[in-house]
């Protein structure tokens, strides 16, 4: 791996979470604490714990927090728990993901905080192979690859693989250089591994109001925010199975649009309070039109039921975003970054002039159009 030469740093201030307190000290009594949110997951999860207990590396402690299954799940979360020391199971009333992950970090003691999904699936030498990173360069992140294996109906439709980023280590100083290849490591919190004194540091942890999605990209955005060293590892180490029918990815929810919303607010003033924007241009152009992109194909045919006039009128409330109105300031001002934005993505381009133009039908029948050609 390559070390990157240091540059200054500051941090932006954050709002103090209140409902989590950190225990243990900051070194931690193991390696590594993995967080593991359980609901109703009793077909899966024991596959996934074992996928953890099997990895070669033994300093850490599996936290598992079942949030008021009404399967069976908490009984097989006992069993592993009374088999293995290493996994600390907590039974709580049903609070979502967010405070779950909270109550999870507040029992942790580890050095390093990891996550996992109650249905996903740790690959070999996860644990080994990333707390040596983090152990060489000191690091307070190490980001690592990730393969998403879609299903619907009990049947395998994708697979798909973290590309596009280096071998290499950003200082904390350097975040600003290295931003570009850190951002194409994806938003996942359990592609990663986190110092926990850093999280208790900056007062970090999940934001209880997202209870539908982009709790994870929020949690990243608030670690970003503090300019840490940043470790990446391009190999693949986590299995994202993506189930439409166990997962709240794929719901359509007025507070999975307002969660976006609010992500994309904090990130674009980030990126701009550090001169990311600067150092790269086609950056926020490029993002902001997939997000779109993603934005018009939850409220596509193929994913819910809904009225025409109740999708388009969810693409206008997406389109409020103080995100969005600061972009189309800058680009009537300066549109240099959206020539060259054109030149590289006319597909992208175009989706973002459409949606900055209040072009909606027209956006949504082209990118539904599309789903229907290509799924």
């Amino acid at each position: 791996m390559n070390k990157i030469s240091k540059a200054a740093t500051e941090d932006n201030n954050l709002n103090i979470k209140k409902h989590t307190q950190y225990v243990g000290d900051s070194k931690g009594a193991v390696d590594l604490s993995i967080i593991m949110p359980v609901y109703n997951s009793e077909a899966y999860v024991g596959k996934t714990i074992e996928t953890i207990l099997s990895q070669s590396y033994d300093s850490f402690e599996l936290i598992v927090v079942d949030d008021g299954s009404k399967d069976g799940s908490g009984a097989i979360l006992d069993e592993y728990a009374a088999k293995d020391s290493r996994v600390k199971v907590f039974h709580k009333a049903n609070e979502g993901i967010c405070a779950t992950r909270n109550y999870g970090l507040s029992r942790a003691i580890g050095e390093y905080i990891g996550f996992c999904d109650n249905d996903d699936v740790f690959l070999e030498k996860l644990i080994s192979d990333n707390m040596a990173l983090a152990k060489r360069y000191n690091a307070d992140v190490v980001r690592f690859s990730r393969r998403v294996t879609t299903i619907m109906d009990d049947k395998v439709i994708s697979e798909d693989n973290t590309k596009g980023y280096p071998d290499t280590f950003y200082s904390s100083e350097d975040f600003v250089k290295g931003f570009s290849d850190i951002n194409k490591t994806g938003e996942g919190v359990w592609a990663g591994i986190y110092r926990r004194s850093f999280l208790k540091e900056h007062g970090i942890t999940f934001d209880e109001t997202m209870r539908f999605g982009y709790e994870d990209l929020d949690f990243i955005n608030h670690i970003y925010s503090h300019r840490p060293s940043v470790a990446l590892n391009t190999k693949v180490y986590y299995n994202w199975i993506m189930r439409y029918a166990h997962s709240t990815s794929g719901k359509t929810n007025i507070n999975n649009l307002d969660s976006l919303i609010k992500c994309l607010n904090h990130k674009g003033k980030m990126l701009k309070s550090y001169g990311i924007l600067e150092e790269y241009p086609l950056l926020w152009p490029d993002e902001l039109s997939k997000r779109i992109y993603t934005m018009v194909r939850y409220v596509s045919p193929l994913k819910v039921k809904m009225k025409l006039k109740d999708r388009l009128e969810y693409i206008k409330h997406f389109a409020k975003a103080d995100c969005f109105k600061a972009f189309k300031k800058q680009m009537n001002e300066d549109n240099e970054p959206l020539k060259a934005f054109r030149k590289s993505n006319k597909i992208g381009y175009l989706v973002l002039i459409l949606f900055l133009r209040k072009n909606y039908l027209l956006l949504y029948l082209l990118i539904t159009g599309k789903q229907r050609v290509t799924g």
